[in-house]
Order: C-alpha cells, then structure tokens, then sequence
C-alpha cells in the first residue's frame, strides 16, 4: 500500500495549532513540502514568519511552505481547493475548548470538518494517506473514580459522553461535550472509510492523544496569550505563582509528550503499518507530583519545590484504582520511542526560561 516520504506534499489542517504547527515544523525538517491551513490572514503571517525563522533552510526549496486560509472548516467544500498536488493529508483542526454552551458547536465543526476533508481528499488521486487527529475522549473517560483499574485499547469508545450529551444537552461538562463530538467525528471517519474503501485513492489512520504536554511549537508573547488549552495547563499547575488551590487534573491521567503525537502524525504517513490503523497516543500514567519529584531529582528548577510544598502522593494514593489508556500499539507498530516526565519536563523548563517566563520561580 502506498506511503509518503519527502519531497512529497502535506496538507496540515490547524496547523497553528498545539498538535499541527509541531507537525509542520516535523514535516519540513525531514523535507516535505507542507501546505498548511489557519483561519485567518494575520495567522497565515504568523505562521509563515514563524517556520521562516526556525526553518530557512527547508524553506530554500520553491513552494516548502504555503500557508493558506480555510475560515471555516465546516463549510462544505472547505479544504476542496486546496487538495491539488497533495500526497498526504493530517487532520489536526478542530474546536479545542471547553467552554462553549451548546453541544452542537462542538459537534458540527469536528464532524463536517472531518468528514468534509475526507470526501475531498476521495476526489484525489495523487493522495495516498490521511491522518486524522482524534483524542483519548473518543476511546474513554479520562478524569474519573473508577471501582478497579481499567485498561483503554484501541478498541474502545467513550459512548457515555455520547448518551449524557444526548439526555441533558448544555448541561453536559464542556470535556464531555468535546468527547462526543471526539467520538462522532472519529466513528463517521472509520464508517466512511470502510464503505468506501475499495474506490478511496488513500489509506487512512487515526492518532488518539493522551494528556498532551512539552515544549511549544510557537512564539506566544507571554503565558496569557497561550491559545491552547494544554499550555494553559502545565503553566498553571506547574509554574503559576499562587499555585491553584486543587490540582487539575486531580486524578492519575495519562500523558503524552507532544513531540511524540507529531512524530506519530509522520509515521501513520510513512509506514505500511499505520494504513487502517487507530493508535492511542500516552506514555504512561501520572500525577503532578511525577513532575515536581522529577524537577528535585534533574535540579533544573529548584523554585518548583519551594512552590509546591505539599504533596498529592496520599491523595492520589486514595484516588487508585484509576483509567490506563494503553499506548502499546504505537510502540509495537510504529515503533514509538516516548518520552519520559523528567525528560519532558527538562525541555519543557529550557524552553519556558530561554523565554524569561521562569524568572518569578528562579527568584524564590
């Protein structure tokens, strides 16, 4: 079954995204040519500027690097004029957020996005893969007490978020709202994929995201300007000053460094392996309390200790059994490598401090 390799072309939905800019900074390292989408001009600028500076001589080569604007993702025909020359697809655009009241603009953007790319990219022949980027919520719920430990595969779904989305509507959580349109989305893909196998040009393989962690892939101003839900979250619960008051989450979760989701995105391109295949993306399982120990242990941020003072250690100890989700698939099929919480957390404080963002704890 065909696969891609450089100086094959790929289309990177959300590319100014968490999960998509890695991607596009991954791609153009190894010599794609990348086409990435945003939604507006000023992030078509940004981008560009970004991937110019980080990456000049990748983008040496004619055409490395195209940004275009697709404002609506849910918009029929959204990504259609953009597909010609393309040899791969990653899927990353999507709501992240868990703050949006009505269920449906949840839903109705992850899956008529989803599944708009999908019966586009079916137009083309020259496009051997697609890469759709789901989330553990599709496999399961992630933060809550369970009874006995349980393991998530790949062969689970969260169909709980589904049915209390579907029985109270706004008053579901925002994570569970997210979660159904997770799953949703994700089933439509694989049902549309199997009925139409035998006629699609593309294989197509999912990636399913743990808790995502690590260094960031763009140049936010400060810490109030972060634009994604994960770097709002380890600055809060790592390296705000006050701290919060309850950690969150407060439940062992299951983490994954975010280089190591874009180094799947690659290799569900590359790999025979990765064709009709859903991987769950997580290291392993943790606690906040994984991260101080490592920080005493590495003595890369000693101002980290003296700010968390307590430790969560009998609590999470009272919070077990807890939720695995087991990303032993990628490591067998793909051959994924992840990383750990020191060496996450040792890059992720290079990167903070080389921005002066960790002054407040160097002084203490």
């Amino acid at each position: 079954m065909p696969t891609l390799s450089p100086p094959d072309r790929v289309l990177v939905t959300g590319a100014n995204g968490y999960v998509g800019c890695w991607v596009v900074h991954f791609l153009l390292e190894r010599g794609y040519s990348v086409r990435a989408t945003v939604r507006s001009v000023e992030k078509a600028r940004v981008l560009s500027a970004l991937m110019a500076k980080k990456h000049p001589s990748s983008l040496d080569a004619v055409g490395a690097l195209e940004c275009v604007v697709v404002p609506d993702i849910s918009a029929e025909g959204a990504f259609e004029a953009f597909l010609d020359g393309v040899q791969g697809v990653v899927h990353t655009a999507t709501p992240v957020t868990f703050e949006l009241e009505d269920p449906e603009d949840y839903i109705r953007p992850a899956l008529e996005g989803t599944m708009g790319i999908l019966k586009s990219a079916a137009k083309h022949s020259d496009i051997k893969r697609v890469v759709v980027t789901s989330s553990i919520g599709a496999v399961g719920e992630s933060i809550v007490s369970v009874e006995k430990t349980k393991v998530y595969t790949e062969e689970d779904w969260n169909e709980n978020a589904v049915r209390l989305v579907k029985e109270i509507g706004k008053d579901a959580s925002g994570m569970s709202k997210y979660n159904a349109s997770k799953v949703l989305s994700e089933q439509a893909a694989w049902r549309f994929y199997r009925e139409n196998k035998h006629t699609l040009p593309y294989e197509l393989s999912v990636i399913a995201p743990g808790w995502i962690l690590g260094p960031l892939p763009d140049e936010p101003s400060s810490p109030s300007a972060f634009s994604t839900p994960s770097a709002k979250l380890e600055w809060e619960q790592l390296f705000a000053n006050p701290p919060p008051p309850e950690p969150f989450p407060s439940f062992p979760f299951s983490y994954v460094d975010i280089r190591d989701v874009a180094e799947m995105h690659i290799r569900a391109l590359e790999m025979e392996e990765a064709a009709g295949e859903r991987f769950i993306a997580c290291s392993h399982v943790c606690i906040w309390q994984d991260w101080f120990d490592a920080a005493r242990t590495l003595e890369v941020l000693p101002g980290l200790n003296k700010l968390h003072t307590t430790t969560m250690r009998q609590r999470a100890a009272e919070l077990r059994p807890h939720l695995v989700f087991s990303g032993e698939k990628a490591r067998q099929k793909l051959g994924i490598v992840y990383k750990t919480v020191p060496e996450t957390l040792k890059d992720l404080v290079e990167d903070f401090r080389s921005r002066g963002w960790l002054r407040h704890l160097d002084e203490l």
